[in-house]
């Protein structure tokens, strides 16, 4: 996610003006899911800041610290399994932090019940699954294999992880917190392997990796357009243009949905701003265009600027007439000329 990470930790990054991490706590909240543990580095001190004790989000959140990265597996058994503080003994739910999804988790968890399954995968289907884990499922669901990225050609089926299991507690006891291991690669096909009772559950509505800017320009897009509504604010977009509190559009200034303006904004006369995300305390001078581009905070993009498909990071400086093209823009960095991308 770098350059917009240097400053800015990755659960934080701005969706729809709020951090990344708040949509996918609230869709937990919203499926019953309330009780929450985060797994984090040592270097996540702004996100316990902002969450606090999920107060905020009428959620009860607990932090957990790896001194060294253990991978889904070794978090998973050092927060739940018989070495932690207090083993846990009901079915749980874990997910990666950086999906975006109108997953039915209540549905999943009532498939998982029905099925009587130790562990349930959620499945999307996907044109090129060799970039993901893979499910080859009978007709009824079960998981037969599971394979962690195939090469296009081998893959059993197109149905890849989508970044949401339900475990029963017992395969904690397959499970290793004290070195670095991932369920994708070790327990899930292990498991299949057993014949034990993993099945998929298969979501056809919206679901995204929010992995790198242009993922995260993408995905800022799509809710605004409204893919995802129960993500909206609100005080939702009008024609697909969300805009933050306390800014200062100029009236001649064109806001060219779908786009994100976040709060604080400056957008001066004559200015266009179109499939593009500002982040909060951005400057865009007169006459200047934006497009198809991310702006981080505190950013100043000068008058009579172009800025095309390109990511400027936090405090940076885009000057008068300047013109960029398929760039990156480190923060607080200033760019005077004409730049374009390799």
């Amino acid at each position: 996610m770098r350059p917009l990470t240097w400053r800015t930790p990755k659960p934080l990054v701005p969706l729809l003006n709020r951090p990344l991490l708040d949509h996918l706590l609230l869709h937990l909240r919203d499926h019953g899911f309330d009780q929450i543990t985060l797994a984090l580095t040592h270097r996540a001190e702004a996100i316990q800041r902002s969450f606090g004790a999920g107060e905020r989000l009428g959620l009860a959140l607990e932090y957990a610290y790896e001194d060294t990265p253990l991978g889904s597996g070794g978090a998973i058994a050092m927060i739940a399994g018989a070495g932690s503080a207090q083993a846990w003994d009901e079915t749980f739910l874990v997910c990666n932090g950086d999906i975006i999804t109108d997953l039915d988790l209540s549905a999943m968890l009532a498939a998982h019940r029905a099925h009587t399954a130790e562990l349930s995968i959620s499945l999307f289907e996907v044109a090129d699954p060799s970039a993901f884990g893979v499910a080859d499922l009978d007709d009824a669901g079960r998981i037969r294999r599971f394979v962690e990225k195939p090469p296009r050609a081998e893959a059993p089926s197109n149905f890849a992880n989508s970044g949401a299991w339900l475990f029963e507690p017992s395969l904690l006891a397959d499970m290793d917190g004290t070195r670095f291991n991932r369920v994708e690669d070790e327990l899930f096909p292990t498991v299949c392997a057993q014949g034990r009772p993993v099945y998929g559950f298969t979501h056809a509505g919206y679901w995204a990796d929010v992995g790198n800017p242009a993922s995260l320009l993408r995905v800022n897009l799509d809710l605004a357009r409204g893919a995802v509504p129960a993500r909206l604010p609100v005080a939702g977009p009008i024609e697909a243009v969300l805009v933050g509190a306390d800014g200062t559009i100029a009236p001649t200034a064109h806001l060219e949905g779908p786009a994100v303006v976040g709060a604080r904004a400056i957008i001066g006369a004559g200015a266009t701003v179109a499939g593009s995300v500002l982040w909060d305390d951005v400057t865009i001078g007169a006459d200047a265009t934006v497009r198809g581009s991310t702006i981080a905070s505190g950013a100043v993009i000068g008058p009579g600027a172009q800025v095309i498909d390109s990511v400027v990071a936090h405090d940076a400086t885009i000057g008068a007439g300047a013109h960029l093209s398929g760039v990156s823009v480190e923060p607080a960095t200033a760019v005077a000329a004409e730049v374009r991308g390799g």
